[in-house]
């Protein structure tokens, strides 16, 4: 079992909209450069910047241009961009931070290029649209749900995390063409099936629930060497992927460039990890961890922990 320390909670110097608590609640995507965290919100439209060595509240960057979120947590479960992905890319020198849109509603099919200061600082926005990829998508994934998103440069893939936490227990990797479909983020066109390149299930276990085993489904993906991936899945007990449920517990894993699962260990706080971003030094990985409380009142913690890799 992995121990999880607290390393910040998600204070903001503003909240996202008049009326709203000031912290960031939904915790969904994470990245990292130097100290610098960036954290989005599956029920945001903004991109939360914070000090990693620090408790400072962090700061706000507007991601689209759209009128402001209703308060009522239904109305907003609604219309709300859902970006449920993120991840890091290089282009000559620069750094940009992807998101994606989770494609489970016609309004959760967009994707968003942040262009990054050398310390990684947000500055420019690009919007392209997800709605072809995302069609072709769903003539197998009927459920699709992108939960998470990691570059694998040396194989040119970037690969997508499809969490089959509805009806259908449906975990896949999707590979696309890493080239391509960067060059059309950075230049605002969509994405289509001309990008997918593979697909690959991945097998998961399951945790006792009251009524029975719930299956752990894959939340977000990060980027580790030699093709493999760092991963955090949840089991929550819910029958589709629009709706939330009882979180029975998280797990961090290893996946290789085939789908299969080398490591996987429970973590020990009943909380659902949507996000994670980890660093390989000395034979293993330290991680850092966001959570998604699913509760606007209530503030995501970002969580550090360490695991050794296996050969």
């Amino acid at each position: 079992m992995l121990t999880l320390t607290v390393v910040r909670m998600l204070s903001l110097e503003r909240p996202c909209a008049e009326g709203m608590p000031s912290h960031l609640a939904a915790g969904s995507g994470l990245t990292q450069v130097g100290n610098r965290i960036h954290v989005v919100a599956d029920d945001a439209l903004e991109l939360g910047v914070f000090d990693r060595t620090s408790q400072d509240p962090g700061k706000l960057f507007r991601l689209f241009e759209r009128p402001t979120l209703p308060l009522d947590e239904h109305e907003r479960k609604k219309i709300k961009p859902d970006l449920e992905s993120s991840c890091l890319l290089q282009h000559e020198g620069k750094s940009f931070w992807l998101g994606l849109g989770s494609g489970s509603t016609e309004q959760r099919n967009k994707g968003i290029c942040v262009s990054l200061s050398a310390d990684g600082e947000p500055q420019s926005t690009i919007e392209f649209d997800l709605t072809p990829l995302y069609g072709e998508l769903k003539k197998a994934h009927p459920e699709l749900n992108i939960e998470g998103t990691a570059p694998i440069v040396e194989q040119g893939r970037l690969r997508l995390a499809q969490r089959g936490n509805g009806s259908l227990v449906d975990n896949t990797l999707i590979d696309l063409d890493l080239q391509q479909a960067f060059a059309n983020a950075r230049d605002g066109k969509a994405w289509g099936p001309e990008l997918i390149r593979q697909e690959c299930p991945l097998q998961l276990p399951t945790l006792a629930g009251s009524n029975g085993p719930v299956p752990l489904t894959i939340t977000d993906l990060s980027p580790l060497s030699n093709g493999r991936c760092l991963f955090t899945a949840a089991a929550e007990d819910t029958s589709n992927p629009y709706e939330d449920g009882e979180v029975l517990g998280s797990c961090i894993g290893v996946v290789d460039l085939n789908g299969g699962v080398s490591q996987l260990f429970q973590v020990d706080k009943k909380v659902k990890l949507e996000g994670i971003t980890g660093q390989e030094k000395d034979g293993g990985v330290e991680a850092l961890v966001v959570t998604d409380n699913d509760d606007p009142a209530h503030g995501a913690t970002v969580y550090q922990t360490w695991l050794s890799l296996t050969a």
